[in-house]
Parts: structure tokens; sequence; C-alpha cells
């Protein structure tokens, strides 16, 4: 297995629980600076309804000051049902579209407005309009480590999901948590039950976590086999559509320094992150 973490750097996971809305040009700013430290993915925006996330309103024109010239790093839209992933499809910059699917009934209805079956059809939707378009499809399992709403949860339920998710031809799948949930002990079990078995399928992990347990976490995902990671520098954001919008996101800090202490590769520029670390502890400089 090979000794190399990558990281999907997420500003809009961050930045959609603001209680304000950063104009698009200092998102798009934000963006290329980050565009030059290496990630492999950044999730910069959505397209989904402004009446649900007002703060990722004008993602186009965000798109449109983002500078690609020079960067391998590919950007990542988050879509919720077909119209945005039309929308976002016909990006030229977009290279990859998220979709949010949940084991949840509960937080399909909150967070897309859908349930368990109308969810299926708008995934072939979506597949459909990223194969046509040329784009990949990245599918999101949200609630994969526990489930806060009273709905059936367990490990048999998350290992069934990505066998549905792979036979319908989806390559990259990630396990999130969004409530933070999930324990070590789970987390391990799952990516190295899933592992082996989708040798195929790329499986990323998404976590929300308190700082504290984060690096527990970090390594049981790592040792099972994960080795793509979603992080936030500073471990900004929280999703305002779980009730749990104080929790943040995986400190990509604390990714890169999991990294230093196990010899693990990155490839990333890591003095120009704890730089951007620094000039921006949170997105205040940015608001206005």
């Amino acid at each position: 297995m090979n000794n190399e973490l990558k990281i999907t750097e997420c500003p809009r996971d961050a930045q959609q629980g603001l209680p304000y809305t950063i104009p698009p040009e200092k998102r798009a700013a934000y963006i290329n600076e980050l565009m030059q430290a290496g990630f492999e993915v950044i999730d910069f925006g959505s397209f989904v309804s402004p009446k649900a996330v007002p703060q990722m309103t004008e993602s186009a024109k965000v798109l449109a000051g983002i500078n690609k010239e020079g960067s391998a790093t590919r950007l990542l839209a988050i879509i919720g049902n077909a119209r945005g992933a039309a929308e976002a499809a016909a990006q030229q910059k977009v290279d990859i579209l998220g979709f949010p699917y949940s084991i949840s009934n509960t937080f399909l209805e909150r967070n897309i407005h859908s349930d368990s079956s109308k969810v299926l059809h708008t995934l072939d939707e979506i597949a459909d309009i990223s194969q046509g378009a040329g784009k990949q499809l990245r599918v999101y399992i949200s609630m994969a480590f526990g489930n806060p709403y009273g709905d059936e949860w367990s490990e048999f339920i998350v290992q069934d999901a990505v066998y549905l998710l792979a036979g319908k031809g989806v390559q990259t799948i990630t396990l999130s948590d969004t409530t933070g949930l999930g324990t070590p002990e789970v987390i391990y079990r799952l990516f190295k039950t899933l592992a082996p078995r989708f040798p195929g399928v790329e499986l990323g992990l998404h976590l929300h976590t308190r700082p504290e347990e984060a690096g527990a976490k970090i390594d049981a995902a790592w040792k099972a086999g994960c080795r793509s990671f979603d992080g936030v520098i500073n471990g900004l954001g929280g999703c305002p559509l779980t009730g749990y919008e104080l929790l943040g996101n995986v400190n990509t800090l604390a990714l890169l320094q999991y990294c230093r202490d196990q010899n693990i590769t990155t490839g990333l520029d890591e003095p120009r992150i704890e730089q951007i670390a620094v000039t921006y502890p949170d997105f205040n400089l940015l608001k206005s």
C-alpha cells in the first residue's frame, strides 16, 4: 500500500456556516492562494439554492476569478440535484462534482430535501450528467459513522451503501462524519473491511470532530488503509444543516503533523500552508 496521504482542502465546507457571506472575488483570491500549495483537490464552492446556503452564492463568479494555470489541483463543486449538477458541469474549471448521499433519511431531508428512494434516481441523473461532461463524480456518504436522529444505523448499512454506489460505477466514495459520532474503533473497522473489497474505488474520509479527538481518528483511518482525507486549514467550519454546526472540520495542519510524525509523504508546500493559516486564522479578513 502506498505511503502518500492525499488531502482535499475544503474552504466551501468551512465558509458555508459563516454568519456572513464573503464576496466572490475574495473567495477566489483565497482559493488562488490554496492553488499554489499543491492540494490534490479543493472543494471550492457549491451550486445549490442560495436560499439554502446563501454563503455559496455566485460560485460561478468565484470560478471566474480562480487561476488554474500551472497548478495540478482539481476543483470540486458540491451539488444537491440534477439542476445543480448541470450548472456545475457546464463550468470548464470544475473537475469534480460532489454529491452528498446519505444513509440517513432525516439528513437527506434536511440537506437536499430528498429521501432514500428519491436520492437514487437523483444520483443516476447526476452520474449521467457527470459522465456526459467528462467530470469525475465523488459521492459522500453522510452519517457514515453514526446517526444522532434515531434513524437506523449499523456498519453493515454503511457497507451496503458502498456496494450500491460502487455497483453504479462510482469510483470515488468519501465516508463522512458530519456530527462527530465516529470513534476510532468504528472508523478502523469500516475502512479495514471496505478497502480490500473495493481496490478500484478511492475511499476517503471527511470528519467533523473536536480537535483533541482528531489524531486518533486520523490514525485509525490511515492504519486501516484510507489514503484520502478532507481537511480545512485551522479546523474551521461545520455543517449548518445538522444542528452540530459548532463542530469543526479536521484541521489540515493536524493532518500534516500526523504525516510528519509517521514519515508519510503529502507532496504539499507546507510552509505556504502554514503561512495561509497564520494570515487567515478565520475568515474575518475576507468578509468585506
